[in-house]
């Protein structure tokens, strides 16, 4: 749970675990918290125990070596008490970046980002600025328990503020990209995509949760970013409206998607040796979706997760390591974060009607996406638990 699992494939896990082990098990999995009643094989209760998740994040690389953990004592080449043992080693590894390499990461991905919607070379300049210094006030937030809870609300602050003094100091250049692509690392697009799943699998408080927190984000971004405009207003000083966005060429596009599938490889823990998968999953989403650009919104989402997925659960029977490893760094370019955002963005600036229909936009695009990924595991099982 603390290194990204989904709730339902994680409770999946844990019967197979109890199961080698000659045992019943109820599993109730929530974001917040594990619950675990184990009973004896004529049913009479055992145990019943509840342990309480504290922290959360997505760290595919730890999540890879616990899958190993779980695979050997399935397969019964390790014991309970030396899984224990491995399990703690591998929680309390240190993480396979450090700030500066994590910074990259971030500057990366945001310049990337800054090309795949729209903007040049400028743009990416200005949003690999703006990046690092959301990544410094978040470094430091995490560490404050007080302003911890404040981290998404101080992000879209900063944001918004480099953007405005961007397109001050060099005008004619797109807010929304900027901002857009200085803010993607926060976008909870993951989250409000694994909650869709997690409903689908019928494991509704968890879904629930997760769709909520998703919510709270994108709330706690935006008014962030209201807080700046309404600044700006105040004193009166505007950046010049933007010029048309010109697209760079499809080779500089194809350039961005590698930064920034390598910078989210990082984000997502994954270590030296696994980034090319990163790399190789956002240039797999590049070729999908350009293939699917003529198909309307809900139909090419669905065709883009049905087809990452089906290579990810390809991928994990090869390799044999879990298919989130292949699947998330090409998540995150799919999932419709900027959408959602977007459609905040246009309530909060009191078009209701432009902002309700693209959260109904959103709603749709997500399930296209969860129900892509659905098919997508009963057409081709990656024969694994995680």
């Amino acid at each position: 749970m603390q290194v990204g699992c989904p709730t339902h494939r994680l409770e999946e896990a844990l019967v197979n675990v109890a199961r080698v082990e000659g045992h019943e098990v109820d599993v109730f999995a929530v974001p917040t918290g594990l619950f675990v009643g184990l009973r004896t094989p004529q049913g009479e209760p055992a145990l019943t125990t509840m342990i309480r998740v504290s922290e959360w994040t997505l760290d595919l690389e730890r999540l890879s070596a616990l899958d190993t953990v779980i695979e050997q004592v399935t397969a019964r080449s390790i014991d309970i008490p030396e899984a224990r043992l491995r399990i703690r080693e591998v929680l309390q590894r240190k993480p396979q970046w450090g700030a500066g390499a994590q910074l990259l990461g971030s500057v990366a991905s945001s310049s990337g980002a800054a090309i795949t919607f729209g903007g040049g070379w400028t743009d990416a300049l200005m949003a690999a600025f703006g990046s690092s210094l959301v990544f410094a006030v978040m470094r430091y937030a995490k560490r404050d328990p007080g302003a911890r809870v404040l981290e998404t609300f101080l992000g879209g602050l900063i944001a918004a503020v480099a953007a405005w003094i961007s397109t001050l100091l060099w005008p004619g250049h797109s807010r929304e990209v900027l901002v857009l692509s200085i803010i993607i690392p926060l976008l909870p697009g993951l989250t409000l995509t694994t909650g869709l799943s997690e409903l689908t699998y019928r494991n509704l408080v968890a879904g629930t949760a997760r769709l909520m927190h998703a919510a709270i984000t994108l709330l706690s971004l935006a008014f962030g970013i209201a807080m700046v405009v309404g600044l700006e207003n105040a004193v009166g000083v505007h950046s010049e409206p933007a010029h048309p966005l010109e697209p760079l060429g499809w080779g500089f596009q194809v350039l961005a998607l590698v930064v920034a599938g390598g910078g989210f490889g990082v984000l997502l823990g994954l270590g030296p040796d696994k980034l090319g998968v990163a790399i190789g999953s956002g240039v797999a989403v590049w070729a999908i979706t350009t293939l699917t650009r003529p198909l309307p919104g809900a139909h090419a989402a669905f065709l883009n997760a049905f087809s990452l997925a089906v290579g990810a659960n390809i991928s994990a029977r090869v390799s044999r390591r879990p298919s989130q490893l292949f699947l998330m760094p090409g998540m995150l370019l799919l999932v419709p974060g900027a959408l959602s955002f977007r459609s905040l963005d246009s309530l909060l600036s009191g078009d209701a009607v432009g902002g309700l229909g693209g959260l109904a936009d959103v709603t749709l695009i997500a399930g296209a996406l969860v129900m892509g990924l659905i098919v997508a595991n009963v057409a081709v099982s990656p024969r694994k638990v995680l």
